[in-house]
């Protein structure tokens, strides 16, 4: 009786942890930039920076827009100054997969955002995949078909040429 008792245990147990979302990342390239995504409007630096290779590279959107952030220390430092300056918050519209290559379309909001006088804007992001883990991300991809999106992209505009 034990003994089953203890095998039942240990079937449940393993089950348990192959449906993490950690498990279920690393079998696909969807659910790991998806988990990319939810740690980063978390605020959880450490959560994002255990999804993504050593020497990841993030190619736009915040301080990795003018050069790309290069590598884990890099990335922590950006984070961090998006925790405590612009929080996002990401709702996921459409997730394409192509072997280990993500695409995803969503919607973005922040503090910035609502400061250019708009709700939320429309974004993609891509993100290859390799070893199981994000090797890159292109972020920052604004859909200017959309309204609210042109709007801040115009408003953005403003705010560079006043500086």
């Amino acid at each position: 009786m034990q003994k089953a008792f203890f095998l039942v245990a240990v079937l449940a147990s393993a089950l348990t942890l192959a449906a993490s979302p950690v498990a279920l990342a690393q079998s696909d390239p969807g659910a790991l930039a998806q988990h990319y995504l939810e740690a980063l409007d978390r605020g959880d630096a450490a959560g994002v920076l255990a999804l993504c290779a050593d020497d990841v590279v993030i190619d736009g959107g915040g301080g990795c827009t003018a050069a790309p952030c290069v590598g884990k220390a890099v990335l922590q430092k950006e984070l961090e100054r998006r925790a405590a300056d612009n929080p996002p918050v990401h709702t996921l519209l459409q997730t394409y997969v192509s072997g280990n290559v993500v695409t995803m379309r969503f919607e973005a909001t922040s503090v910035r955002v609502k400061k250019a006088g708009v709700e939320r804007i429309i974004e993609w992001g891509i993100f290859e995949i390799k070893g199981e883990k994000i090797a890159y991300m292109r972020g920052g991809i604004t859909d200017r078909s959309d309204p609210q999106t042109a709007r801040f992209a115009e408003w953005q505009r403003a705010q560079q040429q006043a500086r």
